[in-house]
C-alpha cells in the first residue's frame, strides 16, 4: 500500500476568471500563481500548506473537448466542519449553479453542486465515530438542518 494524502485537483475549465470567482466565493480559495502562456491558475485553500489545492486549466473549446455523453471525473470532495457549512453550500449552489444532491449517507451528510463548467463539487460532514460504518442513503433535509442549528454530526479530523 502507498500512503498518500490529497495534494490537489486539476480541472479543465472554459473561463478561469469565472472559476476563480466560484472557488473563491465557495471555499475561500486564493490565486497563488498564474501560468498565463499555458492558461493555468493555481489556487490555495485557507489553512492549506500545499503549493496549490486546485489547478484550473483553461480550454475555451471545452465543449469540443468534452462533448455530452463523454465520461468525466465523478466529483471532488471537500470535508467541512459544521452543519451550517452544508446549508451555506446548498444556498450557494442554488443561487449560482444547481444542487445535484443533498444526501444523508449515514456515515456523513453531503451537499453536491455544479461548478461553472459542470464539475461536481461535494461538501461533506462526517458523523463522529461513523467513518467505519456501512454507508446508507437518504435525502438530507436541508430545511430541518437550517432550523436546528445543532447536530450530532462533527468533523472526523
Amino acid at each position: 500500500m502507498i500512503s498518500v494524502h490529497l495534494d490537489h485537483i486539476a480541472l479543465d475549465v472554459q473561463d478561469r476568471a469565472r472559476s476563480i470567482a466560484f472557488y473563491r466565493d465557495l471555499l475561500g480559495a486564493v490565486v497563488v500563481a498564474e501560468d498565463a502562456p499555458h492558461r493555468i491558475s493555481f489556487l490555495r485553500l485557507p489553512g492549506s500548506s500545499n503549493y496549490s489545492d486546485i489547478a484550473l486549466h483553461e480550454h475555451p473549446a471545452h465543449e469540443k473537448a468534452y462533448p455530452p455523453g463523454v465520461m468525466r471525473m465523478a466529483h471532488t470532495g471537500f470535508r467541512v466542519a459544521r452543519p451550517d457549512d452544508l446549508v451555506c453550500a446548498y444556498d450557494f449552489f442554488t443561487a449560482r449553479t444547481r444542487v445535484v444532491m443533498a444526501a444523508d449517507f449515514g456515515v456523513a451528510w453531503s451537499v453536491m453542486g455544479l461548478d461553472p463548467d459542470g464539475n461536481v463539487v461535494e461538501l461533506e460532514l462526517f458523523r463522529v465515530g461513523a467513518t467505519d460504518a456501512q454507508p446508507g442513503f437518504a435525502r438530507l433535509d436541508i430545511a430541518a438542518l437550517r432550523a436546528s442549528g445543532a447536530s450530532p454530526i462533527a468533523s472526523a479530523e
